[in-house]
């Protein structure tokens, strides 16, 4: 009898458990799945669209801010009709899903199981979205020089704007997910950069692998007729698979990324 008692006062119900923030303990991995992510679909939507869905201001990786700035001096002039302005669509749709998702998660806390799980499992489903306009010929397979691809370009922009939104209230700023030059610049001159024991050096490099390893991944299945619907597809699954685990991350218990 006295176990009953025990287990109603321990045992949470389903709405607490949701409801609870999780321990972001081990929360940097599906930040590290997600740099897989930004680069396999940036890959595929730079070859297939000319434009970038994550990369808005990474100059190494020329980011959407330097297409835009050279869309209005009208360089380089071999690019697609009006490829500032599908620029400026992305950085625009990226600011907004940041701001949205913030907005939004905020009030209900951005760090429980349910903001976390919902918020990933929508990005997940935009993606998937624009995979379906793109095996319906909505957008062509290749529409480098269509301006059909201004229909997908807010429905990934957006996503990867929440996705920065999370990694920020999760802890985890030296894994911004979708750029690399701070990551870079902080691996450089991190004075523990040798030490054996150093985890936050340790996510910076696997944030960089993980973006390029992605990146091959989608500039390889790009080869292939239908390469950035096949891209996007295991990039939606990735995404979709996050949001479920957020469901099963253990309830926070004064804790926080290794430093």
């Amino acid at each position: 009898m006295p176990s009953s008692t025990s287990e109603k006062h321990t045992k949470p119900s389903v709405r607490q458990y949701l409801a609870a923030n999780i321990s972001t303990r081990h929360a940097d991995l599906p930040l590290l799945a997600c740099c897989f992510v930004t680069g396999i679909i940036d890959a595929g939507a730079y070859n297939a669209w000319g434009t970038f869905m994550g990369m808005q201001t990474e100059i190494i990786r020329k980011g959407n801010t330097i297409f835009l700035a050279l869309g209005v001096a009208g360089l380089p002039t071999n690019r697609a009709p009006l490829q500032w302005l599908r620029s400026l669509l992305a950085i625009f749709s990226f600011i907004m899903g940041s701001l949205v998702s913030s907005a939004i998660a905020r009030p209900f806390g951005p760090t429980r199981r349910l903001s976390l799980s919902i918020s990933f499992l929508l990005q997940g489903l935009s993606i998937l979205l624009a995979a379906i306009f793109i095996t319906t010929d909505v957008i062509p397979t290749n529409a480098t020089r269509s301006n059909r691809v201004m229909i997908g370009i807010p429905v990934l922009a957006w996503q990867f704007g929440a996705q920065v939104a999370a990694s920020r209230v999760l802890g985890y700023n030296e894994i911004p997910t979708t750029v690399l030059t701070s990551v870079y610049n902080d691996l450089a001159t991190d004075p523990k950069l040798w030490t054996w024991k150093n985890a936050k050096r340790n996510r910076r490099a696997a944030a960089a692998v993980l973006v390029l390893a992605g990146g091959i991944a989608g500039g390889w299945l790009s080869r292939l007729r239908d390469g950035f619907s096949i891209v996007l597809w295991i990039a939606g699954a990735i995404k979709l698979t996050i949001g479920l685990a957020w469901l099963a991350f253990g309830e926070a218990i004064a804790d926080g990324p290794d430093v």
